[in-house]
């Protein structure tokens, strides 16, 4: 049976720390927890807390731990989980043009049955796939006249009502919204 071994000195070597700004870092989505090495400090980006039982049984030394929480930091019951949104609309005459809940002035808007707006659709998908339900087509579905001309902030409360049902808080979203102006 093979073994392995914790080797502290030899990952920190190997492995570069993220740089801290203030209270921002790249790995911001990452939680920290602060290991003291006597006589030196380190800080390690780590996504499970770690055991000082462990640390001190790998490295034979000393150690204080100290968590910092995190919103990113996952549930000691539930486990983590990520979702992913895509959503795209075609930009036609007639249709308001709302993105993130705000109302755009613009002589097009995307063509829905509900608002259309393209990043609140985004986020509700990303949760509802976190959750492993269907899509937004699915649940709010553009046969049912009671979704004609909706609010998406509508579809979001109903999204983060099944997330907090299941138990889960939303750690950290991320989205990207790519525009381009229509052919004419």
């Amino acid at each position: 049976m093979a073994t392995s071994s914790f080797h502290c000195a030899a990952m920190l070597s190997r492995n570069s720390v993220t740089p801290r700004q203030g209270s921002f870092s790249v790995r911001s989505s990452i939680a920290w927890q602060s290991i003291s090495f006597y006589p030196r400090v380190q800080s390690l980006p780590v996504s499970q807390p770690i055991s000082p039982a462990v640390i001190v049984s790998a490295t034979g030394g000393t150690v204080e731990s100290e968590p910092r929480t995190s919103a990113a930091t996952a549930s000691k019951t539930l486990p983590f989980r990520v979702g992913h949104g895509f959503d795209l609309h075609r930009l036609e005459p007639g249709y308001p043009l709302i993105i993130g809940g705000i109302n755009i002035p613009h002589d097009r808007g995307c063509e829905a049955h509900s608002d259309g707006d393209v990043l609140l659709h985004c986020v509700v998908d990303a949760i509802l796939g976190a959750l492993g339900l269907p899509d937004i087509g699915q649940i709010f579905p553009d046969t049912d006249p009671k979704w004609k001309g909706a609010p998406s902030s509508l579809f979001i409360k109903e999204a983060v009502r099944l997330m907090h049902d299941a138990g889960y808080e939303l750690g950290n979203l991320d989205s990207t919204l790519i525009l381009q102006k229509p052919k004419q």
